[in-house]
């Protein structure tokens, strides 16, 4: 028997401010933890300060919230911002459904997509398995691209 999981995208709104924080700290706080310390202080008002509602959509799965997404489209790219998802969530292959829908998107642009993970997070096998290669790198980040079929690398 198949077990058919309904992954779907909802703006997100003002209202889920608290509940993306929440997510944030749990989906990141490990990582952010290794680098820098987390300062819950430092962390909320960071959050504050870039929260745009308007540019995040919310991940539920079966109707329950499991996550976010956030993407920027540029004119020569798409900007993979973020994706957090629940730890309960995560290993079930959302992430890989969601990212491979907007790399698919992006490629039926003729856009590659990009972007930039903490080379402690070990999603960045994720990405390399969705086809992403390291372009670029930082003291603490992987700058990941997809190529595009037809593009100049």
């Amino acid at each position: 028997m198949l077990n058919i999981v309904i992954v779907d995208l909802r703006p997100a709104t003002d209202q889920d401010y608290d509940w993306l924080f929440e997510l944030k700290r749990a989906s990141m706080m490990e990582y952010v933890e290794k680098i820098f310390g987390w300062d819950e202080k430092f962390q909320s008002d960071l959050f504050r300060r870039n929260f745009q509602p308007e540019a995040i959509s919310i991940v539920t799965v079966e109707g329950c919230d499991a996550g976010m997404v956030e993407t920027e489209e540029t004119p020569t790219h798409l900007f993979l911002k973020r994706i957090e998802i629940l730890p309960e969530f995560q290993r079930k292959g959302i992430g890989t459904r969601i990212i491979s829908k907007l790399v698919a998107d992006a490629r039926a642009a003729s856009l590659p997509t990009r972007l930039r993970v903490f080379k402690v997070n070990p999603a960045r096998n994720l990405y390399r398995r969705l086809g992403f290669r390291v372009v670029g790198e930082t003291a603490l980040h992987l700058e990941m691209e997809t190529v595009v079929p037809g593009l100049p690398c």
